[in-house]
């Protein structure tokens, strides 16, 4: 089904838009990948100067307990993350998974459980799927690691246009825990962003008051503060 699927409508590469692959070689060579070893074991951030506080978290407190995130939100990353989450092309979710499995080599346990954010239900109507559900399933399928639904979102409001310390009153008391679930010991949460940490934070405290042990976060992409801007 998949091949005909590809017939009918030819992936293009997420970078330039060439037909024919969701990926091409210069586009792949050219994505902003994140060097675990200089970043930010917090959030997730590459690091400016190593052997210093990261300037994208200090001084924050996080439920989560560690993030890592697979690449900076710039082209070509961030152009597949928008064709997944506004342009429907759900191929997408396979070839950011793959950056995440990459990304997560030695630091995704056997036991840790994947979950996806949620998006919110205005959300999920707009587009007609997750796609933090989607990345997820693709990435549970590179890496053997459990998937579970345990979050669902009750409300939402737009973040793009709020600072960074409104994001994190404005994401206070948006998700709540699904009903009868078992709540797992390591959870790792999924999503395709990570910018102040605000949706993983509030996501992380619902996870860590219902009994999960440890909660860390795996995002794609890392949008980073630009040196001079507040």
């Amino acid at each position: 089904m998949g091949g005909l699927f590809d017939l009918v409508f030819p992936p293009r590469c997420a970078g330039c838009d060439h037909p024919g692959t969701l990926w091409c070689d210069t586009c792949r060579a050219a994505l902003p990948l994140i060097d675990p070893g200089m970043a930010c074991a917090r959030c997730g951030a590459p690091l400016r100067d190593a052997g210093h506080p990261c300037v994208e978290c200090h001084g924050r407190v996080f439920a989560f307990s560690a993030a890592r995130c697979a690449a900076r939100l710039e082209p070509p990353a961030s152009r597949a993350v928008v064709a997944l989450k506004d342009g429907g092309e759900r191929r997408y979710a396979g070839v950011l998974a793959e950056l995440l499995a990459a990304s997560a080599e030695g630091w995704l346990a056997s036991g840790d459980v994947l979950v996806p954010a949620p998006a919110s239900p205005a959300a999920v109507r707009r587009r007609g799927f997750d796609h933090a559900a989607d990345i997820a399933r693709s990435l549970a399928a590179l890496t053997g690691n459990p998937t579970a639904r345990l979050l669902r979102a009750t409300a939402s409001a737009d973040q793009r246009a709020l600072g960074r310390e409104e994001r994190f009153a404005n994401r206070a008391g948006v998700f709540a825990l699904e009903s009868g679930v078992c709540m797992p010991v390591s959870v790792v949460l999924v999503d395709d962003v990570f910018t102040t940490g605000a949706t993983s934070d509030a996501a992380a405290r619902v996870l860590r008051e219902a009994g999960a042990a440890e909660v860390r976060v795996l995002a794609v992409a890392r949008a980073v503060q630009r040196p001079g801007s507040a």
